[in-house]
């Protein structure tokens, strides 16, 4: 393993962290950094591989360029939808947004430390309005909270990558998953014996789709940019009970791609409940029935289907601990000097610094919000919703193949609502409000990139030092950089002029609006026993229909339906995604009907030719649009 890959991997972290929020500034969509497949990174492997390709001086061992792959995709996490984006907005927004009307500096502002919220008038006033000229940028004023808050996601990130170490062999070597979002890295970085250039570019096939959907993307482009509409808009919508409801219609090419490879049961699972929980709330909008209080933000489009995913994601998470109960038996009988004939020399740490490192990290965890004000009795409830949600989204990622994917239910809700009435104070509420920013409308995580981090170091043997290192100098460096980049941006053009890339509901208040508004009413109206009541009743129903699909699942064979869709339904990801989900179904059903299984391993090229094609053209026409000044994306997510 030669210096340059690890240097290259840094450059390629910073370069990740700092272009994805350039774009936004400039009012272009970009989106390289949103989601767990990690568009920069797939990129950036594409560019390297060009490279060592054209001449031998340029070439990186197939290890060399899996460390950057993996480096630049940690670093992707962090920029935007993985937390940064919603970082900034909501410990600056809360200030700035802030009226005599809507409470918000008696109630929220005045209450919160300022390790975790910005309150100098001026600076704020200056970063969302845009910096006078002459006036140098403030950053002393953001130093503090942002060094701290860097600390908060060291902490998380360092739990998060234990807790993975502790499910590797479970998941990997027993349970056989096969990370969908791993293959296409490793296919392009797979070679002959003595040759330069990788399998899958000698593929006609790849090739051919490729271009396919490049001149696609190309001639909507055209089309967009000289006539002010797409030509061709595959895209459509289906209203259903009185408009009460409606399914999207989107064949998202890259989503195609990616649910092709999954096994058929797994797309019917994802698609076939996202139809039935999306008929379910358009029935229950209809008849009027709903559930005492609010539905919370980024849940399901009704508080019931929110707890139903919410019982769904627990059973989920009670079952992936209880399949892997030897095995985690094992690693904790390791790490406290049992079972010494337990082997852990192939992980990344050893299982006693994982079980330590989750323990420590967990208490850590809750410290941080006991410090801030929550009750120890909260804090440990909040912490330990956290893991269920982060692990049940990182299971399903790695399973099912979804480049996003998002919890019906988030942390916050699930605290505020499955615990009795007054176990969280007034000040717990705010302080998990505050934590929108992470556990919340989250698209990409630490946790799941390291899941498939694991993944792929079983084929690239990367000396463990090195990986470790790697991952936690792209986490620094990406903080650092997107944090700088953030900040820098909002002085140099104002960010209430920062429209790419969701940057006008981010920074437009959108995101400091929902924290308001999750921990206001309940500081004012405390929770009652009824709504508690309910809301444990439909988590109990969703626990009970999750456990009766695993049991089916496990127990019969001729049973077609798999599980792991049930608990992300009605998420927002596969609002927007289940239809491509549904037609890589049934194309892939056709293929293996009258093809077999010798025509599906021969069409796989064609589908990861689609992905491939698909990042390129991000990348081409973010370039187009900053040389020829004509924003508009026609990838149609």
């Amino acid at each position: 393993m030669r210096k340059r890959a690890f240097i290259i991997g840094i450059f390629l972290s910073i370069l990740v962290a700092l272009v994805d929020q350039y774009l936004s500034i400039k009012s272009l969509s970009g989106r390289l950094c949103w989601e767990y497949w990690a568009p920069a990174a797939i990129f950036g492997l594409f560019v390297l591989l060009i490279l060592s390709s054209i001449h031998r001086v340029l070439e990186l061992k197939t290890s060399e360029l899996l460390l950057i792959f993996i480096m630049a995709s940690t670093a992707s996490v962090l920029p935007s939808m993985g937390f940064m984006s919603s970082l900034i907005p909501i410990i600056s927004g809360m200030k700035y947004f802030s009226v005599e009307g809507n409470k918000w500096q008696e109630l929220i502002i005045d209450k919160t430390s300022p390790l975790l919220m910005i309150k100098d008038d001026t600076a704020i006033k200056y970063f969302y309005e845009g910096l006078p000229p002459g006036e140098a940028i403030p950053y002393g004023i953001w130093l503090k909270p942002m060094l701290f808050i860097l600390l908060f996601v060291l902490v998380f990130s360092f739990l998060s990558i234990c807790l993975m170490v502790l499910f590797r062999k479970q998941w990997i070597e027993k349970e056989k998953l096969i990370y969908p979002l791993t293959i296409l890295p490793m296919e392009m970085v797979r070679k002959k014996e003595g040759s330069r250039v990788p399998l899958l570019f000698k593929n006609r096939l790849f090739w051919f789709a490729f271009a396919l959907c490049f001149a696609y993307y190309l001639f909507n482009w055209i089309t967009l940019s000289t006539t002010g509409t797409a030509m061709i808009k595959p895209r459509g919508f289906i209203s259903l009970f009185r408009k009460s409801t409606s399914f999207s219609l989107n064949p998202f090419f890259p989503i195609l791609g990616f649910a092709y490879l999954v096994p058929r049961s797994v797309s019917l699972s994802l698609w076939l409940f996202h139809v039935l929980f999306t008929l379910q709330s358009g029935l229950l909008s209809m008849s009027g029935f709903k559930l005492p209080g609010i539905n919370e933000a980024f849940g399901g489009r009704s508080t019931i289907t929110t707890f139903e995913g919410a019982g769904g994601m627990l059973m989920l998470v009670a079952a992936l601990f209880w399949r892997a109960r030897k095995h985690l038996s094992d690693c904790v009988a390791k790490a406290f000097g049992h079972r010494q004939h337990v082997d852990d020399s192939s992980e990344l740490f050893s299982y006693r610094t994982a079980v330590l490192g989750f323990i420590l990290g967990f208490i850590a965890m809750m410290s941080f919000m006991r410090y801030f004000g929550m009750p120890w009795f909260a804090s440990f409830m909040f912490i330990m919703f956290t893991v269920v949600v982060f692990l049940g989204l990182t299971r399903i990622v790695c399973q099912a193949g979804l480049p996003a994917a998002r919890a019906q239910c988030i942390p916050p809700v699930y605290t505020s609502y499955l615990l009795p009435p007054g176990a969280i104070t007034p000040q717990g509420y705010l302080v998990m409000g505050l934590q929108y920013s992470w556990a919340a409308d989250i698209r990409t995580s630490i946790m799941a990139t390291t899941g498939h981090t694991l993944k792929i170091q079983e084929d690239a043997h990367i000396p463990r030092k090195i990986l470790v290192a790697g991952i936690i100098t792209a986490i620094i460096v990406s903080y650092l950089a997107s944090a700088w980049i953030h900040i820098y941006g909002g002085y140099k053009v104002g960010a209430l002029s920062i429209t790419g890339g969701g940057g006008t509901w981010f920074f437009g208040g959108g995101m400091s609006r929902f924290v308001a508004n999750f921990v206001i009413p309940k500081m004012e109206t405390p929770i009652s026993k009824d709504i508690i009541l309910t809301r444990y009743i439909f988590t109990a129903i969703g626990a009970f229909v999750m456990g009766a699909l695993m049991f089916l699942h496990s127990k019969f064979l001729w049973w077609p339906i798999h599980y792991i869709g049930f608990p992300v339904a009605e998420s927002a990801p596969l609002t927007y995604w289940w239809f491509a989900i549904f037609l890589a179904w049934i194309i892939k059903g056709v293929i293996l009907k009258f093809g077999g299984h010798n025509v599906y391993r021969k069409s796989v090229p064609f589908f990861l030719g689609i992905i491939l094609s698909t990042v390129t053209w991000i990348v081409v026409e973010s370039a187009l649009d900053l040389i020829l000044h004509k924003p508009g994306s026609v990838v149609g997510w």
